[in-house]
C-alpha cells in the first residue's frame, strides 16, 4: 500500500515538474527497496533455533520484540523509532546463532536439504 502511495506522488511530481523526476524517481526506488529488504531478512531467519529462542523467552530487552511487531505491520516508512531496536535484534540474533553454532549449522543444513526443485506442471507435459 505504502507503494501506491510512493508510486502515485512520483507519478504526479512527474508530470507536474519534470525538472524533478530523477529525484522523484530515484525517492520512489528507495521507498519500494526498503519494504522488501527488511521484510526478507526477519522472513529468511525465522525458523532459525536462535530466532525462535529468542521469541519464547520471556524477556523483551532493548524492545526488540515490539520493533519486529511494528516491523511485520508495517510501520517501517517515515519517521518511525524501531531502527535501533530492530539493529539490537539482528546483534542479538547473530550472537545467539554463534553462541549456538552447533544448532544453527544443524538448523541451516536441514533448511538446505528441504529445499526442493519442483518441476514446472506446463514443462511435463510437453
Amino acid at each position: 500500500m505504502q507503494g501506491g502511495f510512493v508510486g502515485a506522488e512520483t507519478v504526479d511530481t512527474c508530470l507536474r515538474e519534470p525538472a524533478k523526476a530523477a529525484s522523484a524517481l530515484a525517492h520512489f526506488d528507495q521507498q519500494v527497496r526498503l519494504g522488501p529488504k527488511e521484510f526478507s531478512w526477519f522472513i529468511y531467519r525465522v525458523t532459525n533455533p536462535a530466532m525462535r529462542d529468542m521469541f519464547m523467552g520471556p524477556s523483551n530487552v532493548w524492545r526488540v520484540k515490539e520493533a519486529l511487531l511494528s516491523m511485520l505491520a508495517g510501520d517501517i516508512f517515515g519517521k518511525t523509532p524501531i531502527w535501533r531496536s530492530l539493529a539490537a535484534l539482528k546483534a542479538i540474533f547473530y550472537i545467539a546463532s554463534a553462541w549456538n553454532f552447533k544448532r544453527s549449522w544443524q538448523a541451516m543444513r536441514l533448511r538446505k536439504a528441504n529445499i526442493r526443485v519442483v518441476e514446472d506442471a506446463g514443462s511435463s507435459a510437453r
